[in-house]
């Protein structure tokens, strides 16, 4: 018998590595339950930057159009008035201000 506390340590040793194999395989799941949650993020992340970038380009348009259409109203106007069209929109002389409305979509 005198094995007998060599294989108590034995399977002590057992036992506690048992246990640590089970409480790495709890920590697997859940950090493989993490990936999953964060790949989830990152996709719906990756959508909403993609929908900004849309937005932004599409309101950027929407402002190249609006200052083309006052460009093209100023050089109109000075025409109209007799000023050349080189001369800047913002002559000397003052012309009666233009007050509008932006009308949103």
């Amino acid at each position: 018998m005198e094995y007998e506390d060599d294989l108590k340590k034995l399977e002590s040793n057992v036992e506690k590595m048992l246990n640590s194999l089970d409480s790495a395989q709890g920590d697997k799941v859940k950090l493989h339950a993490d990936i999953v949650r964060l790949e989830k993020d990152k996709k719906e992340l990756e959508e909403q930057v993609k929908r900004l970038k849309d937005e932004k380009k599409s309101i950027h348009q929407r402002v190249s159009g609006l200052l083309g259409s006052i460009e093209k109203w100023e050089k109109s106007a000075a025409v109209e008035i007799g000023q050349p069209s080189s001369s800047s929109p913002l002559g000397k002389e003052a012309v009666e201000p233009v007050q509008g409305v932006l009308i949103g979509n």
